[in-house]
């Protein structure tokens, strides 16, 4: 069964695309309320998707959009648009941005709408990073479970702080290179100022949330075949390189059916990976997860899905 999960204030749930991230996060989200309902304690749970392919709305048959959805009177789930997010940062910031490129990188007011216009890397990430640190600053909800991106897009979301950092340190300097000169010219130095305060006070929080081992969680899912198998190492190694400890791995889609040859030859293929996995990481938590006949997806089947995670 899933360890030392109530605890928790912050739960990422990662791994390759299609080993079963969205059931295994949704059956989460949904034991976790079940408790707290069970127990008759105040509080809710939120069930957050930062996947660009969000399918939590499958899961649980009903519409989830970028608002929190209540899902019971214990759940809520929201698919975070992280494009939506990045079009209001660029709106609410657009002022400061503009000040410093214009009177401190010398451009003009068209270079500098170009220079707006362009993609940095990771700020997808981090601004779902930001709208989840605010999530948790309302303090509505006791736990966030995090149905994450394939591993991928969630190492670039591990790494976030570090490259906006780096993207902060870019403006910082200019500001601090120019500022005398760009007062004369008439720049709005202080909407400058608070623009760079609040973006670094948003970096320490993202990178703070994600490496509290006291407080979050990152549970790993995974299938017993070659290619989720060395993926999944890449992501524990990522992970522990950013000082995030996992203490939880699902494998999923284990073949428990051994009534023909078929079942018992893909048994016998799984056994060299779950072995492996056993052998490589043996202070890691597991648990086996049947394959299932049907789709994970609406109350009923989630909550079969929920009673073996947790048996």
């Amino acid at each position: 069964m899933v360890l030392r999960l109530e605890s928790k204030r912050l739960i990422f749930v990662g791994g390759k695309g299609g080993v079963g991230k969205t059931s295994c996060s949704a059956a989460i989200s949904l034991h976790l309320s079940e408790k707290i309902a069970q127990r008759g304690q105040n509080g809710r749970v939120l069930l957050f998707s930062t996947d660009p392919a969000h399918s939590i709305s499958d899961s649980f048959n009903v519409k989830i959009g970028d608002t929190p959805t209540r899902i019971t009177n214990t759940l809520d789930a929201v698919e975070i648009d992280a494009d939506q997010l990045m079009s209001e940062f660029k709106s609410a910031n657009k002022g400061a941005i503009q000040e410093l490129l214009t009177k401190a990188a010398s451009l003009n007011e068209k270079e500098a709408e170009h220079a707006m216009d362009l993609t940095i890397p990771g700020i997808d990430e981090f601004m779902s990073l930001v709208k989840l640190s605010h999530f948790i600053d309302d303090n509505i909800y006791t736990t966030i479970c995090v149905d994450t991106a394939p591993t991928g897009h969630t190492l670039r979301l591990l790494a976030t702080p570090n490259v906006v950092n780096n993207w902060l340190m870019f403006f910082s300097g200019l500001h601090s290179k120019y500022k005398g000169l760009m007062k004369l010219m008439g720049a709005k130095t202080a909407d400058i100022d608070t623009f760079i305060k609040t973006l670094s006070a948003n970096i320490f929080r993202t990178y703070t949330l994600v490496t509290d081992k006291e407080k979050t969680e990152f549970l790993i899912v995974t299938i017993p075949d070659l290619m989720a198998i060395e993926e999944t190492k890449r992501l524990v190694i990522s992970l522990y390189s950013a000082g995030v400890k996992v203490n939880n791995m699902v494998i999923n889609n284990v073949q428990t059916n051994l009534e023909c040859e078929f079942c018992r030859a893909r048994r016998r293929h799984q056994d060299r990976y779950i072995n492996m996995v056993s052998s490589m990481y043996p202070e890691i938590n597991k648990i086996y997860m049947p394959l299932f006949s049907t789709d994970i997806n609406g109350m009923a089947h989630l909550r079969s899905f929920e009673n073996i995670l947790f048996s």
